[in-house]
């Protein structure tokens, strides 16, 4: 299983396409997403400029970024086991993405 790395400070993304049948998903009609790190939930609800962004042109179909190098979660020397969840209109309790191991590395810059 491939293990994506964020690097906490910095702007690198973790780029998924999110597949049903091994067939991409529209997320078009997707409301929010959520990835929990730990006890630590992300949430994004504006697909455009949130820290998760979706549905945006030169994205593929299903294409997620996670943008999480700003935000409060703790380094880790293994990787997290991430579930991602997107919610719209009809499925209003979420649809579980399975679990994505991300590595979260500490700023590497800092003094």
């Amino acid at each position: 299983m491939t293990v994506d790395t964020i690097y906490l400070g910095h702007d690198n993304t973790v780029d998924l396409v999110l597949k049903v049948d091994n067939v991409a998903f529209d997320l078009s009609d997707i409301t929010s997403i959520t990835a929990t790190f730990g006890d630590v939930t992300i949430t994004s609800t504006d697909k455009v400029s949130g820290t998760i962004t979706w549905d945006q042109p030169g994205y593929d179909t299903g294409e997620i970024r996670l943008d999480m190098g700003g935000q409060a979660i703790t380094a880790s020397k293994k990787p997290y086991s991430v579930p991602i969840v997107t919610y719209d209109a009809i499925n209003t309790t979420g649809i579980v993405w399975g679990e994505h191991r991300i590595l979260v590395k500490a700023e590497v810059e800092a003094s």
